[in-house]
């Protein structure tokens, strides 16, 4: 609401309060001007209760009706990339969650995009993905083009792709923006260690892999819920990175599913590799 409509709001009450408060004191105004004539008390309390109403008026919406925010314009700075913080807006219109964007990649049609967990997304649907800043509403930056979702358990794929628009945002293939990603792993062994980044932890964990299969890899770090879709990567000797998995869950050791109520103490990833041969992807690289 402008600040010229909100003042002329404001004047329109207070006329109309006073109105009422003169109604109210009509009988003592009378009386001292020597005036008699036919008045009911009952009008008295009605104006009062006019006037009372015209003033909380006048403060309740300030205070509590809080007006719709447009989205506003990206910071210059901002880029996506593996790790930057996402919102998932379901096409459906039933909601949506925050998730974290992983590795950079390019589609045989030439289109840029992100992968991250297909948890985030309901199957079937171009969900509107947007960068996730709190409070602040960002523009959407690109749209789920696959999805798959199949479960929590074992070999349960879960790895989606999201097609950025083009020159919406700036983009990064880095890790967080400063590592630099040389490609994708090519041997993991049990005890390698393995770090992600996600948007909840805020943070790079790292830790020894435990178990390796055809499409994941279990290793000794800690998430918690929104670090889904986070990069999954190998820090190399000259300080860039292999990209390995995209992050699609958490654990603990007596508890494999602990859901969002406690942080994991160790992580699961969906193996990359299949899905840039499966979807005819390239990884995006410096």
């Amino acid at each position: 609401m402008g600040s010229q409509s909100v003042q002329a709001r404001m004047a329109m009450l207070v006329v109309g309060a006073g109105l009422c408060l003169l109604v109210a004191a009509w009988p003592l105004l009378a009386r001292r001007r020597g005036t008699r004539g036919t008045y009911s008390w009952r009008l008295s309390v009605v104006a009062l209760f006019c006037a009372a109403g015209f003033v909380a008026a006048f403060w309740l919406p300030a205070r509590l009706v809080k007006p719709v925010r447009p989205p506003v314009e990206l910071p210059p700075a901002s880029a996506i990339g593996p790790g930057t913080a996402i919102a998932v807006t379901y096409a459906d219109g039933t909601g949506g969650m925050g998730c974290t964007a992983g590795f950079l990649v390019r589609t045989n049609a030439g289109e840029t995009g992100v992968l991250t967990a297909g948890h985030c997304n309901k199957p079937g649907q171009a969900s509107k993905v947007s960068m996730n800043a709190g409070s602040d509403i960002y523009p959407t930056v690109g749209t789920f083009n696959q999805t798959v979702s199949e479960g929590a358990r074992g070999e349960d794929h879960d790895i989606g792709l999201v097609v950025l628009d083009p020159d919406k945002v700036p983009r990064t293939s880095a890790v967080t923006g400063s590592l630099p990603v040389n490609g994708v792993a090519a041997d993991l062994r049990i005890g390698q260690q393995l770090c992600k980044f996600g948007m909840k932890t805020g943070q790079a964990l790292c830790g020894q892999i435990t178990d390796i299969t055809e499409s994941k890899v279990v290793f000794l770090a800690g998430s918690q819920c929104g670090d889904s879709g986070g990069p999954v990567y190998l820090i190399q000797d000259d300080g860039s990175v292999a990209a390995v998995g995209i992050h699609i869950r958490g654990g603990r050791p007596n508890d494999p599913n602990p859901g969002c109520s406690i942080p994991a103490t160790f992580s699961v990833a969906e193996l990359v590799r299949p899905w840039l041969d499966a979807w005819g992807l390239t990884l995006a690289v410096p």
